[in-house]
């Protein structure tokens, strides 16, 4: 037995000859030529097997069926119209929840200097979320939180159906208190496996952090482990112990600006041990997420790239 299908062409015109009551009034309101309307009523009933509407000299009139009919079909095109207002909303108005997650220290950069300056939010809620990362990826790509938008982090997605937008390059290296350097000078990596450091936990290994450097004038990267008595789940923490002369800490160049302004932190090393990340924001493919991710995405990146061209120092030419 073949199954009935029904068009909404069909169901639209017949929705209109019901409330014109006349073949050449729907004809005008659906913008078709009369024979075609006519065509399109037979066919329906043709293919369904009654008869949908009483003809006479001057008006249609539903017959019962036709009249128990109409209503089914009213509610599949309204909520077809619905449907279409649903995907027209998802994809081109600022309404809805964006959730951008990023590791601690990224969190409250777009906190104190970001978010405040995305304009015209309107009904957008924005939604910030904390995703520090685990060692392993670095290696094997970080993974994409299921309810996230946008992920701003220091790795390149596991996920390649994902996109993931280069940002900039930044530095990070081990500093420490004034106090704590006086009282344990090093002058090396290799000085640190010696030393009190205070550890991130999502990158333990065992009782230990593995911290990565560039031979001084190289590119050359090493890898060195260290321990020390304090362990922190997230860069801000680890800052406030180590401005408490409680260890070293390996953090990004750009976090502490303002402590080695202040004379609270000091670089570990007098010669340029660092290691060299990218900074990328990781989002799903435009075609696939709603306007209001595009809108927070295009701002997030625009404020950031702007900052980073006003205020970030330029590279040596060995990392360009």
């Amino acid at each position: 037995m073949n199954t009935l299908q029904l068009k909404l062409r069909e169901m639209k015109i017949i929705s209109v000859i019901a409330a014109s009551e006349n073949i050449s009034h729907a004809a005008i309101v659906l913008g078709i030529a009369q024979a075609n309307v006519s065509k399109y009523l037979a066919d329906f009933e043709s293919k369904i097997g009654l008869k949908v509407f009483e003809r006479t000299t001057r008006q249609l009139t539903l017959t019962p069926f036709g009249t128990a009919l109409l209503p089914y079909i009213n509610d599949v095109l309204n909520r077809n119209e619905q449907l279409i207002n649903f995907i027209a909303d998802y994809k081109h108005e600022k309404r809805g929840r964006v959730t951008v997650y990023a590791p601690t220290g990224i969190v409250s950069y777009l906190s104190k200097k970001v978010i405040a300056n995305i304009k015209d939010i309107e009904d957008i809620t924005l939604l910030l979320k904390t995703c520090n990362l685990e060692r392993k990826a670095f290696y094997e790509g970080v993974e994409f939180p299921e309810d996230c938008d946008i992920l701003i982090t220091y790795a390149h997605p596991k996920d390649h159906s994902l996109v993931a937008s280069y940002i900039t390059k930044y530095a990070v290296t081990a500093f420490a208190s004034r106090t704590y350097l006086e009282q344990h000078p090093l002058s090396r990596p290799e000085d640190l496996e010696r030393h009190s450091c205070i550890l991130i936990d999502s990158m333990m290994i065992d009782d230990a952090n593995i911290w990565r450097f560039n031979t001084a004038g190289s590119k050359e990267m090493r890898d060195y482990r260290v321990t020390g008595n304090y362990v922190c789940d997230n860069t801000l923490s680890a800052l406030e112990l180590a401005r408490n002369h409680l260890g070293i800490v390996f953090a990004p160049s750009e976090s502490v600006q303002g402590d080695l302004a202040a004379g609270t932190l000091m670089p570990c090393f007098s010669e340029q041990h660092e290691c060299w990340l990218d900074l990328v924001a990781i989002f799903r493919k435009r075609e696939y997420q709603p306007w209001r991710v595009q809108y927070v995405l295009d701002a997030l990146l625009h404020e950031i790239r702007q900052q980073i061209t006003q205020t970030q120092r330029r590279l040596p030419d060995k990392y360009i």
